[in-house]
């Protein structure tokens, strides 16, 4: 069964679209696979906010890593501005996470022994050799724009839970990303400072920065332009 949800995206041509997606993961037992995506489609036009929304389970953090290519569906296709990405070739999709694409996640996945500044600036890192000065001070206004100002030279133990996603956005950020994907970006985060962080995502989508996330919080899935429901592997309609 195939669910199309591409409406609302106009006459603008899409960033991302996602066509007929299948994926099954391996039953633990070692009995039949167990299917996760069961024909998923959507359109994202450019600079538009989209969140994906459902119980635990439907599939919406397995569609997101398939969006954003960080593993292949067993069958359909993923478009990036016209081009297959399923169907090109992995040194290709990783040029895409490093350039177009960004990732943001309920666990901050950051470096402890790294300042904020650091690791920041940790996708342009090469070994020992020092960031040019360009780049460090690009790291340091986008910590300002995530309300970080101050704090480029303390270490993620010193940060609190909020602070360091926000660092984690600013990673995303700093590279000029077209699309940013965020699975859960508040979960592990209490009521206050998650509504910051989606304050802080609202604004980015604001800005023009088209964005995917996905959330089982509705009050949060409010604030993008459009939200997707996902139930049993399928996009559905109503409440997830």
């Amino acid at each position: 069964m195939t669910t199309d949800h591409t409406a609302h995206t106009g006459s603008a041509r899409a960033i991302i679209e996602a066509r007929d997606l299948c994926k099954s993961y391996p039953a633990t037992d070692g009995g039949v696979p167990a299917p996760v995506l069961r024909g998923v489609s959507l359109r994202v036009a450019p600079g538009e906010f989209v969140a994906v929304a459902g119980r635990s389970g439907s599939g919406k953090s397995t569609l997101l890593n398939v969006l954003a290519s960080l593993t292949l569906p067993d069958s359909g296709t993923v478009l990036f501005d016209g081009q297959d990405i399923t169907r090109v070739s992995e040194a290709r999709r990783n040029r895409l996470r490093h350039s177009d694409f960004a990732v943001i996640f309920q666990a901050h996945h950051l470096m402890p022994y790294l300042t904020a500044l650091e690791n920041v600036l940790l996708p342009f890192m090469n070994g020992l050799a020092p960031v040019p000065a360009a780049m460090a001070e690009k790291g340091r206004s986008v910590l300002d724009r995530v309300g970080l100002s101050g704090k480029a030279g303390s270490l993620p133990g010193a940060l609190s839970g909020g602070e360091q996603q926000r660092v984690a956005i600013a990673r995303a950020l700093v590279r000029d990303a077209r699309v940013l994907f965020a699975d859960e970006p508040t979960g592990s985060l209490d009521t206050a400072t998650g509504e910051a962080i989606m304050e802080l995502l609202a604004e980015l989508g604001r800005d023009g920065l088209t964005t995917v996330m996905v959330t089982h919080n509705p009050d949060y899935a409010r604030r993008a332009h459009r939200t997707l429901i996902m139930r049993d592997g399928l996009m559905v309609d109503g409440l997830a």
